[in-house]
């Protein structure tokens, strides 16, 4: 079985859509785009292809089958964290 709920959910915040906002536009509710996200369920052809129209990507990029873009990866700093194990380090506040 194919997990793409990973792919759906990367997309959906790097167009800043809310799962409230792409439910209106899918006609669909936020639930069930929490469930494709959590990989529970999936879209339909067409709502794979209405999302590959949004996001203005092929419906195999959505589904991960596309090659991915090196400059998509690298846009994505945790990646290279996560990638070279560098644990994330927070910002002290100067109050001075």
């Amino acid at each position: 079985m194919i997990k793409i709920g990973s792919q759906l959910k990367y997309f959906r915040e790097k167009h800043k859509f809310t799962q409230k906002q792409l439910a209106n536009i899918l006609h669909v509710t936020p639930q069930t785009i929490s469930k494709w996200e959590l990989d529970k369920s999936y879209p339909a052809v067409d709502q794979l292809v209405e999302l590959s129209r949004l996001y203005e990507i092929s419906v195999d990029k959505l589904i991960g089958r596309g090659k991915p873009s090196f400059l998509d990866y690298l846009a994505n700093s945790q990646n290279l964290r996560n990638y070279y194990g560098i644990p994330k380090v927070k910002e002290e506040k100067n109050d001075g």
